[in-house]
């Protein structure tokens, strides 16, 4: 099995592109009075950010917010980390964010 690993910045464009506000899972799930989605350019900042004001929405079912939180608490570490932390807090914050999906895909919203 040779699967590629993803590099710093694949793993922020993930992060950021599951809160797009076009097309991202995350702002989807929390319409219509949700938070807005980000935009192309936005940082690892925003995305820690963002990830924190999804996980406090109402709009959001609580086993979603649950791993939202995580990914936004390991996304906040990541930007203070040196490099080879920032990349295992960047892992575990797009590991909660898959989390999450399957959570909300799955129905598995209490």
């Amino acid at each position: 099995m040779n699967e590629k690993r993803l590099t710093t910045p694949e793993l922020v464009e993930e992060l950021r592109s599951s809160l797009d506000v076009t097309d991202g899972w995350i702002p989807a799930l929390s319409r219509p009075a949700g938070p807005a989605g980000l935009s192309d350019d936005a940082g690892l900042t925003e995305v820690a950010d963002l990830l924190q004001k999804f996980a406090t929405a109402p709009t959001i079912p609580a086993s979603v917010a649950r791993q939202l939180e995580r990914a936004a608490e390991s996304a906040t570490l990541a930007l203070t980390a040196d490099a080879s932390d920032q990349y295992g807090h960047l892992g575990a914050a797009y590991a909660y964010v898959l989390q999450a999906q399957r959570a909300a895909s799955e129905g598995n919203v209490t």
